[in-house]
């Protein structure tokens, strides 16, 4: 009787020390939880860091390469068009072409393709863009909306058919209501006329000297038909993703030694 009296007070110092262990067990493996979250962290900044490091190296490297294979080479376009066919865009492919266009002393550098999925997500474009200079621009404008003339600076601009064949019809239709309100007259409208008004409504961006594709198939996908008129268009790859900073120089080479015959 007195054991069994006894043994009673030795339960709730059993269940004390339980719940103590638990409790204990707990803040233990959440202790170890947070150093474990605190390494990964820790190793996913230094990869972020070694893959930035990676990409700033790059940039450097291929910029090197299209600057001293272009370094004699006279006549570089003054405006260049990415046009995009049925290809998805890759945007981080894309980017590249921004780099290496400032390396060659191009002053703008345009993207096209015919569905304008590129003009609405040219976002994605900047964030590539971003990733390699964090701290700047490195002399890239973006300019949807204005061009920009400053020398040592590559303009970007992104084009769509909006921009082309829709584009004329709205011209022509502000054409038409200025002359049926006599604010124009039809001996007004000539070529030099509509050159001027077409540059003003794309801020006077100049028209596009070299037309880049990827692929067998050579179209222009609707993309400016009034400002190609004597635009060279040209193959660089199969497909954007296996373009190189070798193949653009040597795009580049082939324009320098096309002559454009423009009759009399």
């Amino acid at each position: 009787m007195m054991s069994g009296t006894g043994d009673k007070p030795e339960s709730p110092n059993l269940l004390i020390s339980a719940i103590w262990m638990l409790v204990h067990a707990i803040f233990t493996w959440i202790e170890q939880l947070l150093r474990l979250l605190q390494r990964c962290r820790k190793i996913l900044s230094n990869q972020r860091w070694s893959a930035n490091v990676t990409a700033v190296y790059w940039l450097e490297q291929s910029q090197h390469f299209v600057r001293k294979e272009l370094q004699h080479v006279t006549k570089i376009p003054q405006h260049l068009v990415i046009l995009l066919g049925p290809e998805m865009p890759d945007y981080r492919h894309l980017a590249k072409f921004i780099f290496w266009s400032h390396a060659a002393g191009i002053d703008y550098v345009s993207f096209y393709d015919h569905n304008g999925t590129i003009k609405q997500n040219h976002e994605k474009i900047r964030r590539c863009v971003g990733d390699v200079l964090p701290d700047g621009t490195g002399g890239i404008v973006w300019s949807p909306h204005q061009a920009d003339q400053t020398s040592g600076r590559t303009t970007v601009t992104f084009l769509s058919p909006e921009d082309g064949k829709q584009g004329l019809v709205v011209l022509s239709r502000s054409i038409g209501e200025s002359v049926r309100r006599r604010d124009l007259t039809l001996s007004e409208v000539s070529i030099e006329f509509l050159d001027n008004r077409i540059q003003a409504s794309r801020n006077n961006l100049p028209d596009p000297d070299l037309a880049v594709y990827f692929g067998d198939i050579c179209s222009t996908y609707g993309l400016l038909p009034w400002q190609i008129r004597l635009t060279e268009f040209m193959q660089l790859e199969r497909s954007l993703r296996d373009c190189s900073e070798l193949h653009f120089v040597n795009c580049l080479l082939k324009y320098a030694k096309c002559e454009q015959r423009l009759g009399t």
